[in-house]
């Protein structure tokens, strides 16, 4: 992401949302090998599930956003839509992976004890990691935060077609989107009764369709921002403190969808340390995301007889090292790569309409020269 650019059209105030959410995985984990099981009276452990359905919500946003930029539909936007989400999120997981499997490491789910050594898991579980379909194959996530990874890979199955169906019914731009608000509450009764149905126990994605089509409905809404930019993280961190409360996945629901209502009615904040320290968080979070588990066992594994004079400096410079080399040598080019082929590919006809109808249909500016978010994933 970079800083407020209406030429640009990016967004501080979802570089903030990123940073956070990012932030709030790593402290549940951090918090974990620490042994640290509360913080004030908010259970840790809820920390890091409430940054992942904040990803959600931002993913979904900032994936519409691009999809409009494309100018493209139909076909060669679905193409297009899944080479480039395809070059974005794979490379960096796989890399992660193939990391566990040759360092003979494995993780528990809610990062108790973190990456530690493992035995080596069968072809199916390597293999379901490395294609992120754990959820189908009931395979284990060999790095924790892998687990959230398929359900990415599924929404955006079904997001281009809801896309297009969005900027064909009209419906953006309007003051609160009806249909998709009823969509999500009709989302809601699978997602209660998915955990319950031996017919749906695959469909694990239903649990977070009511996280991800809150950013859905925030991009239909018109951005006329009359909130004070102060009150941004102010009201992030209250939906913290709300899951925080009861941190359970129906909490999440509510709190996702009351953020994706909000999200275009803040000013865009202006305080210049803080956005630049948002940006650099969220234009790294990916490799945060996936790397913060390997600093924590290097800190917390083969240096745990060392002395806290050596280790937390190790910790510290690994967790801002990693993601940066990770991304300047991984996940730009392969993002470069994703964006040429996929121009190669999808290459629609120029005479064919595209979503700038959307833009044209809006009661405010392209969204191209709005501060919105670059395309990014947990």
């Amino acid at each position: 992401m970079s800083t407020l650019s209406a030429e640009k059209g990016l967004s501080a105030n979802l570089d903030l949302l990123r940073a956070i959410a990012v932030a709030l995985v790593l402290a549940q984990h951090l918090s974990k090998r620490l042994y640290v099981d509360q913080f004030a009276w908010m259970p840790t452990s809820s920390w890091g599930l409430f940054g992942v359905l904040l990803f959600f919500v931002h993913t979904c946003l900032v994936l519409m956003y691009s999809m409009e930029r494309s100018g493209l539909t139909g076909g060669p936007l679905v193409k297009n839509f899944a080479i480039r989400r395809i070059f974005r999120i794979y490379p960096l997981s796989i890399l992660a992976v193939v990391t566990a499997l040759a360092l003979h490491l494995d993780s528990d789910i809610n990062g108790i004890h973190g990456l530690s050594h493992g035995h080596f898991p069968g072809f199916t579980s390597a293999a379901s990691n490395l294609l992120l379909v754990q959820n189908l194959t009931y395979a284990k996530s060999i790095v924790n935060v892998l687990w959230s990874l398929p359900f990415e890979l599924q929404m955006y199955a079904f997001l281009p077609f809801l896309f297009m169906w969005i900027y064909r019914s009209g419906i953006v731009g309007k003051r609160l989107t009806w249909p998709l608000v009823a969509l999500w509450i009709v989302s809601v009764g699978p997602a209660i009764g998915q955990p319950h149905a031996a017919a749906l126990s695959r469909l694990s994605i239903l649990l977070f369709i009511p996280n991800f089509l809150p950013g859905v409905i925030a991009y239909t809404i018109p951005h006329r921002p009359r909130i004070s930019s102060v009150l941004w993280p102010v009201f992030i961190l209250l939906l913290v403190v709300g899951f925080a409360a009861r941190p359970v996945l129906s909490t999440g629901w509510i709190l996702c969808m009351l953020l994706g209502l909000m999200i275009p009615h803040f000013r865009e904040i202006q305080l210049p340390w803080l956005r630049w320290i948002s940006n650099r968080i969220a234009t790294y979070s990916y490799g945060i995301y996936l790397s913060h588990q390997f600093s924590l066992w290097i800190a917390f594994g083969p240096l745990a007889g060392r002395s806290l004079a050596l280790r937390i400096p190790v910790l510290v410079v690994m967790l801002i090292s990693l993601p940066v080399i990770f991304y300047h040598a991984i996940e730009k080019p392969m993002i470069k790569v994703g964006v040429r082929l996929a121009a190669r590919i999808s290459n629609p006809p120029a005479s064919a309409a595209g979503p700038s109808v959307v833009a044209a249909a809006r009661e405010e500016p392209s969204p191209s020269k709005l501060n919105l978010g670059e395309e990014v994933a947990p």
